[in-house]
């Protein structure tokens, strides 16, 4: 009995955990399992991975596949290129593989070369690149790359080869520009065939050339280069001179050369003025300056290069393709600041895309009225003859122009007349163009403020000058 009692007074040994046990033993089991249940989807992922690499090798291979069938080398490209290309993109087993391609000719050397190169084409290089979406940072694409050697010679030692390359205004290769070769002198004679159009790298090639001097020519709708040349062609003035073609050798031509952008033009806008029956606009840029035809009227739109920077824009002729001294007054920027005036600022257009079209471009001029007599007997019409003149500050003009106006005045009315910026003498007559009655102040007002400055003027003897510094 005292047994069992001192059984029954001893503490009791199945107390069980405490809480604080309990909560460390759950944490430890979460990071265990957070442990587990990680390198489980490392390696879930590595092997997805590991299985959209094998499936961009194998693309990668047929796409090498497909280039391998191409006989000519010359028709192998870069991809991305246009939309009627091999797809660029291809879905599998729920992932999108992207494919690229790069490529650039092969020297007789083995070094890489770029189309219009001098050196002598062997080969093309072929780098193909799949990548995929989801694919590990760890994880580079998928590259590829052969050697595509063409079945025949490309080139051969008695002969020469022309390479041609076409540029657009961004640089890149303009495709689909044809390609004319003419022989000149010194041997040339007619290829059997004239070369393919430029492909999406913008060259083209002509093999097989007779050694001699060469013309060459470019065309494609709607184009023109940066001296706003529909055809630009070899041996014309200010273009590439004749290519000499040697044998075993390749000779490299390059174009700058893009689908023109439409510049809309309104001169004076607002004024309501009549303009001259003939007048150049002239378009001044990154390159050369350029003028409409100034044996015709002002053209109210006008398709050019489309230089990235845009153009400046002025009424009259500031370029000329004999290389005389034009008339700087015309220029509104030419005139700089004097006292009460600022300096003249020209017509801006934005750059435009190729292809693009310009927000309507405000040209200014200078504008004035003329009243014709209420007793005259006909009508009257209106002759401007340029003036050399270099009074307030005037920039000169060394080459002045003559225009006239086929709007005619009936006897007692008012017109407004525009002109490009400079000074004149003005006439009236019965007849187009007459230049033996000179008019003045009163008969002619300065008008419309919003293009002459307070320096234009209007002299009894009728010497007009047209200003354009507004008042500072």
């Amino acid at each position: 009995m005292n047994r069992l009692r001192e059984a029954l007074r001893s503490p009791r040994t199945d107390e069980g955990f405490s809480l604080v046990e309990v909560i460390v033993a759950m944490v430890i089991f979460g990071i265990v399992s957070t442990g587990i249940l990680t390198s489980a989807n490392i390696v879930i992922r590595m092997t997805a991975d590991n299985r959209s690499r094998q499936v961009a090798v194998n693309l990668a291979e047929q796409q090498l596949d497909t280039d391998r069938g191409i006989l000519d080398p010359f028709d192998v490209h870069n991809i991305p290129a246009t939309s009627t290309d091999l797809p660029l993109t291809q879905r599998v087993s729920g992932r999108t593989y992207t494919i690229t391609q790069a490529t650039s000719l092969v020297s007789v050397d083995g070094s890489d070369i770029t189309c219009g190169s001098s050196s002598t084409v062997s080969y093309r290089r072929i780098t193909v690149k799949v990548d995929w979406t989801g694919r590990l940072p760890t994880t580079a694409p998928v590259q590829s790359d052969t050697i595509l050697a063409p079945n025949g010679r490309i080139n051969d030692a008695s002969t020469g080869s022309i390479a041609v390359l076409v540029s657009g205004a961004s640089g890149t290769g303009e495709q689909g520009v044809g390609v004319t070769v003419s022989p000149v002198s010194g041997g040339a004679t007619a290829l059997l065939s004239q070369p393919a159009a430029t492909d999406v790298d913008g060259c083209t090639y002509a093999f097989g050339v007779t050694p001699g001097t060469y013309r060459v020519a470019i065309s494609k709708p709607a184009s023109k280069d940066q001296l706003q040349n529909s055809t630009p062609t070899t041996g014309q003035q200010n273009e590439p001179a004749d290519l000499v073609v040697s044998a075993g050798g390749t000779s490299p031509l390059t174009f700058t050369y893009d689908q023109t952008a439409t510049y809309p033009l309104t001169y004076a806008p607002g004024s309501g003025a009549v303009l001259p029956d003939k007048m150049a606009t002239t378009f001044l840029s990154a390159g050369a300056p350029w003028s409409s035809d100034e044996t015709a009227a002002p053209q109210n739109s006008i398709a050019l290069f489309p230089y990235p920077s845009g153009y400046g824009v002025i009424a009259g002729q500031q370029a000329d393709p004999n290389t005389r001294s034009l008339c700087a007054a015309e220029d509104p920027s030419a005139w700089g600041s004097a006292p009460g005036v600022r300096a003249g600022v020209r017509a801006s257009a934005p750059g435009q895309t190729p292809g693009g079209t310009s927000p309507a471009v405000a040209v200014p001029m200078g504008v004035f009225t003329v009243t014709a007599p209420v007793l005259s007997l006909g009508n009257t019409y209106v002759t401007a003859v340029g003036q050399s003149s270099t009074d307030n500050g005037q920039p000169g003009c060394q080459n002045t122009e003559t225009f006239t106006f086929s709007t005619y005045l009936a006897p007692g009315q008012t017109r407004t007349f525009a002109l490009p910026y400079g000074t004149y003498r003005l006439y009236a007559g019965g007849l187009l163009g007459l230049t033996t009655s000179g008019i003045g102040s009163p008969a002619v007002k300065i008008a419309n403020s919003l293009y002459n400055g307070p320096l234009s003027s209007i002299t009894s003897g009728g010497l007009l000058t047209l200003d354009p510094r507004p008042a500072s």
